[in-house]
């Protein structure tokens, strides 16, 4: 995962540089030129970020002004040193990615002696005592893998997987407190738990595992189990007489005969004592024949809710013509419309200050409003664009006034706005002009752009090296985006003064970018060349500012260069991560649903931060039709739905599953028959004995009749039952089997219904390590997965895969009968449905953190839409998109 992005305490923004006091800096700059000979410059660094390109109030009269007194006191023309000031930290900490090598690939094989053998070793493997290296696990974390208490003891094939053996990871030591449905509160200790469907308690998490990963070193935060199997016994007598001949047309060989006559007698007294007792081979039918429903309730506040009347806060905000108890996260920055929990900002008619020209040289900065009212009209302006990289003290800065000087005189503009002069006194005037720049750009005439060579050398040619430094900062997408269209922006470089700007096209700018194969789609839509959607241009926007990682002050600056481009604005909230800051503007952007499409989206790998939309089914956004809608967003950045289907996954143990099959008058006339050969055996063994005791001849003689018919039921009943029970399924119980780990079909099939009989298939397209081919008629039909080199390896490597790694894990769905393999770092817990796509369920895999209620999103499945109908609604739930390893 990648490392977290940490911003200091609160101070002004670091794109946009702090509050510079002319007669402050006069004094200083007098105080200097008399004590020592040189006399630096000692100016601000425009805010802490070195990336950024706004500054403070800076007058440029005094700064020339001072500048001058400086050097006539000294006696010197040289130049005047410039103060240094060192880029702050506000950027994204490059991610540690840890790589591990892997096996050549090739096919994969389960261990295991026969088919149908998933018994635990005798003696499971233990890690070594010594030289255990710890494995990282996220920023400074990390652990190292520990035996199970009690882990040379091998458990019954019988016994209980409730008391054997415990996660091999320990969780955090200490008691945290849980409400479930049921309104039940009690403190449990720090472990997988799942919610149980039978009674809504919260109870420990167990997962059968193939062999290989039962039996290998303790690995995991969940406690493990062997796979049993779980299908009526008399069906499992039956199978292992026939398992030894081919299912598949073929011929038996000698050694198959043979083998299954060795089995054959036993088997057949086997079920004949089990056809004394009524034996019930049918499943339990349960919930109707649905899914176990997922017993959650959400029993907390959100952070931002849709609706004021569920938020916990109740602090007063006012409007014009409106004050009262409502409930914000914070304090609204300048006016806002009616809605309490999300306030939205208006858009500014125009800038709050400029610098207007003199008549011959110079400027004033005013008030736009008092110059309004002196003159009786709109002001009309040039922006000029930097980033502090280039411009960090005030003799740099000196240049900017130079460039908006120039550049509004040539355009016939009466002003310019630069941001080093032009945001206010105040932090909170600051604050509050830097998230309407956007604005600002829109109401400009035009806009330039203004670079230094920062790397020392001093060529025109360096122009776009220097345009590439300045494009880097995430404010210049909207700049660019928001001049007018088929403007021609000039740059100046301060190496080359005013005399010969470079001129670029809006439409060519994509080229100065590294993305510009997405980034020209914008251009061209404020261009007019091309319409975007709003969730299009949304989506876009996100990538291009994914890409700019410089110019950040608050975790939310994303968000917030973003919503630049759009109608609906949330006021700045501090305390807002980048994830809630987002979150907030697509709900006050709602139309298009934005945060309902991304939930659905499954990550390319699980590194991948929630803003990069790209997903791992390779389809956009706009391809995913939500169904359920976000009524809240809530702390550490998750949300809370409402209106989902959901169901619960079994991962203890598989269960006898009920079915139901057509019957036939030779089905009915073998079942009866079957039935009554126990009593048959027994009365005609009693009539042939009562006739061999002189009773009379006709008794020996219907004795021996029905114990001939008892005995030939009875040397063919394998066969029989596996005819009378395993034949065309037309309907069964649905359940969600869970297991960690790879089985093979045949086997599986085994372990749920007795034999393999062809009623499970694998997957088509559940999940991306699904497989398909066409057979002979133009058939789709699932593949194994693991014929796929890449996938058996997967599974290789998931049998020792440490903490946050991805893990194998196979989901079995008896209503539709496909088994799909899939990868997820924990074993989720339930299956959520939040939206359609391509004409498939989108499923989120969840696990459950029960400490905070909270359902993560592990992985996202496909599911065929006819899995709603035996599922059952749950109520609102908290979802989180990413979940920390421990």
């Amino acid at each position: 995962m990648s490392a977290p992005v940490t911003y200091p305490p609160a101070a002004p923004p670091a794109s946009h540089g702090g509050n510079l006091d002319p007669n402050e800096v006069r004094l200083r700059q007098q105080q200097a030129a008399s004590a020592a000979p040189a006399y630096p410059i000692h100016g601000t660094s425009m805010g802490s970020s070195g990336s950024s390109s706004h500054g403070g109030n800076m007058d440029p009269n005094n700064v020339r002004l001072q500048l001058t007194h400086m050097q006539q006191n000294s006696g010197s023309s040289s130049p005047v040193k410039q103060a240094q000031i060192q880029p702050g930290p506000y950027r994204h900490s490059p991610s540690s990615n840890r790589s591990t090598s892997s096996p050549p690939p090739g096919p994969y094989t389960p261990q295991s002696t026969q088919a149908g053998q998933y018994f635990p070793a005798q003696h499971r493997q233990q890690p070594p005592n010594s030289g255990q290296a710890q494995t990282p696990i996220q920023g400074n974390m990390s652990y190292t893998p520990q035996p199970s208490s009690g882990a040379s003891d091998a458990p019954s094939p019988y016994g209980s997987p409730q008391t054997w053996p415990l996660a091999g990871i320990p969780r955090s030591v200490g008691e945290k407190r849980h409400r479930d449905v049921m309104q039940r509160a009690k403190e449990f200790a720090a472990e997988d738990y799942y919610l149980s469907p039978f009674d809504g308690h919260l109870a420990k998490l167990f997962v059968q595992s193939t062999q290989e990963i039962y039996d290998a070193s303790p690995n995991s935060t969940w406690r493990r189990t062997f796979i049993r199997n779980r299908s009526p016994l008399i069906l499992q007598i039956a199978n292992w007489a026939l398992q030894s001949l081919p299912t598949d047309g073929r011929e038996p060989s000698g050694q198959d005969m043979a083998m299954a006559a060795l089995k054959w007698v036993p088997s057949c007294a086997a079920i004949l004592f089990l056809m004394i007792f009524p034996v019930s081979v049918a499943g339990e039918v349960r919930n109707n024949g649905k899914y176990d429903a997922l017993p959650y309730k959400f029993w907390g506040y959100p952070y931002h809710a849709r609706n004021p009347r569920e938020d916990k806060r109740d602090l007063r905000i006012s409007w014009p013509g409106h004050s009262h108890l409502s409930a914000t996260p914070s304090a609204p920055q300048g006016r806002t419309s009616k809605s309490a929990l999300n306030p939205i900002s208006e858009r500014p008619i125009e800038p709050k200050y400029l610098c207007f020209l003199k008549s011959t040289e110079g400027v004033d900065i005013l008030e736009v409003s008092q110059w309004r009212r002196d003159h009786h009209t709109a002001a009309t302006y040039v922006l000029v664009s930097y980033t502090s990289e280039h411009f960090r003290t005030e003799e740099e800065q000196l240049f900017l006034h130079d460039v908006g000087e120039h550049a509004a005189r040539r355009a016939g503009a009466q002003a310019y706005w630069v941001s080093c002069s032009c945001l206010g006194s105040t932090d909170d005037e600051k604050q509050d002009n830097v998230w309407r720049i956007s604005d600002v750009v829109r109401g400009a005439r035009s806009m330039v752009i203004a670079v230094a060579d920062v790397s020392g050398q001093e060529q025109p040619s360096l122009n776009t090296t220097a345009l590439r430094q300045w494009g880097t900062r995430v404010w210049t997408l909207p700049e660019v985006l928001l001049t007018p269209s088929n403007s021609e922006i000039e740059v100046y470089n301060r190496s080359t003064g005013l005399d010969a700007p470079m001129k670029v096209y809006k439409r060519n700018f994509a080229s100065l970018w590294g993305d510009a194969a997405i980034s020209r789609e914008l251009i061209d839509h404020y261009e007019g060349n091309l319409t975007l959607s709003s969730l299009e241009l949304v989506t876009i926007a996100l990538k291009c500012l994914h890409s700019r990682q410089k110019g950040f002050h608050l975790p939310g600056d994303m968000a917030y260069a973003l919503m630049g481009l759009l109608r609906r604005r949330p006021t700045v909230v501090k305390s807002d991560t980048a994830f809630q800051a987002f979150a907030r503007l697509s709900l006050a952007n709602d139309n298009d649903l934005l945060l309902e499409r991304l939930i659905c989206t499954l990550p390319k790998s699980s590194s991948q931060p929630w803003y990069d939309m790209d997903d791992q089914w390779n389809v956009s956004l706009w391809d995913i039709l939500p169904s359920t809608q976000v009524c809240g967003i809530a702390d550490n950045n998750t949300v809370i739905i409402d209106g989902c289907y959901a169901a619960a996954i079994r991962w203890k143990a598989f269960a006898a599953v009920a079915n139901l099959t057509r019957d036939s008058w030779g089905r009915f006339f073998f079942r009866y028959l079957f039935r009554s050969t126990s009593y048959f055996f027994i009365v005609g063994i009693s009539l042939v004995a009562a006739g061999a005791a002189g009773v009379g001849a006709s008794l020996t003689a219907v004795g021996a009749i029905l114990l001939t018919i008892a005995l030939l039921v009875i040397l063919g009943s394998p066969y029989i039952i596996r005819k009378l029970y395993t034949g065309k399924l037309w309907g069964t119980q649905a359940w969600f089997f869970g297991f960690e780990g790879y089985m093979d079909i045949s086997t599986l099939e085994e372990h749920i219904f007795g034999a393999d009989m062809g009623h499970l298939k694998w997957s088509t397209n559940g999940s991306p390590l699904s497989m398909h081919t066409a057979n002979e008629y133009g058939e789709c039909i699932g593949q194994d997965p693991t014929s796929n080199a890449e996938t058996a390896e997967k599974v290789k490597r998931a049998i020792n895969a440490q903490m946050g790694e991805q893990r194998i894990f196979t989901l079995v769905d008896t209503y539709t009968l496909t088994v799909t393999v899939f990868e997820a770092v924990r074993p989720p817990i339930a299956v959520v449905m939040c939206g359609v796509e391509g004409g498939m369920q989108r499923a989120l895999l969840c696990s459950y953190d029960w400490s905070t209620q909270t359902l993560y999103r592990e992985s996202v499945m496909r599911m065929e839409t006819i899995v709603l109908d035996q599922m059952s609604r749950v109520g609102r739930l908290r979802l989180g998109l990413s979940r920390n390893v421990l």
